[in-house]
């Protein structure tokens, strides 16, 4: 039995280091091409019914000042955007061969968010520019944050800082 807990633990600890791997934002990117699919005419290049589509009001609340709150999917994806903005900065504090890959497979999937903006119909809408930004963002802190964490190793291990 202390065997197979053995290579089950071996087993988990890998798909956890290869979801690691795996940028938060990457998820984003991927609903969004699965919410255009289906929008409409992939051969339309007007986005009018992406718009539409991200626009519709997925609920609405009425608050205490007599307003009503509506929470549409666009509003959906740039929260959960932000949210996984906030994930990818703590984990750009890592440091190691795993953070390198992450800021690498992070840096390619700005690339693509870049390319798919100029050259996708469907996808240059505020709503992909605003997702490509949060994801510049993840690039460049990342980046920042690993260059800082590496600098302070160096001073702590009595290193060039």
């Amino acid at each position: 039995m202390p065997r197979d807990r053995m290579i089950q633990q071996t087993e988990s600890n890998i798909f956890m280091k290869i979801l690691r791997l795996i940028p938060l934002l990457l998820l984003l990117l991927i609903a969004y091409n699965m919410v255009i699919l289906f929008a409409g005419d992939p051969t339309d290049v007007n986005p009018d019914p992406v718009f539409a589509m991200f626009a519709s009001p997925l609920f609405s609340i009425s608050m205490i000042s007599g307003g009503i709150w509506t929470f549409t999917l666009e509003h959906l994806f740039l929260a959960l955007g932000l949210l996984f903005l906030f994930f990818e900065i703590v984990k750009a504090t890592s440091i190691g061969g795993a953070a390198i890959a992450e800021m690498a497979i992070s840096t390619l999937v700005f690339v693509v968010f870049l390319v798919e903006f100029l050259l996708v119909g469907q996808a240059s809408t505020s709503l992909f520019f605003l997702l490509m930004m949060i994801c510049l963002i993840d690039v460049i802190g990342g980046y920042i944050i690993g260059i800082k964490v590496a600098r302070r190793d160096l001073a702590i291990g009595g290193g060039l800082m």
